[in-house]
């Protein structure tokens, strides 16, 4: 009896066979990833700096002494982060968490002992102190009256 003839000869035929994806194509496949993966990372938010010796070096700084996590610390971070953008470059927003050694010597430092913006010249001079419970309007006006905009 005969066998039956394999199909494996007619799978190595050169027509079959793949040809290798160029270099040019994977190295284009990672360059398009990678510039997606730049562009997304740049949409989100960014964190807030939460060094005040940036006090008193030549910019404009709004501080938000808080606590994390608590309705008061969010809803004064919730303020800020819609105003964020309005003053980009022209006022150094910084967090100082009242948990914390640097939140403790700010609180201190600047007589505050409860969720607060505190204003500060560009010499570093406290300006104003603004308690919580502020909308995004009311952090607004008090930001542009602080520093004049």
């Amino acid at each position: 009896m005969q066998t039956p003839k394999s199909n494996n000869a007619e799978n190595t035929t050169p027509a079959n066979k793949k040809k290798p994806t160029p270099l040019w194509s994977k190295l284009l496949t990672v360059g398009g990833l990678l510039g997606v993966a730049v562009f997304a990372v740049s949409l989100l938010p960014r964190g807030y700096s939460e060094d005040i010796s940036l006090i008193g070096k030549g910019d404009k700084v709004m501080v938000l002494f808080q606590v994390p996590f608590t309705v008061d610390g969010q809803e004064a971070v919730d303020a800020m982060n819609a105003l964020r953008s309005e003053y980009d470059g022209r006022v150094k927003f910084i967090l100082a968490d009242q948990k914390v050694e640097q939140g403790k010597k700010f609180a201190e430092l600047y007589g505050v002992n409860s969720t607060a913006f505190v204003f500060f010249a560009p010499d570093g001079q406290k300006i104003h102190t603004l308690y919580s419970g502020q909308t995004a309007a009311v952090l607004r006006d008090n930001i542009n009256k602080a520093f004049n905009f």
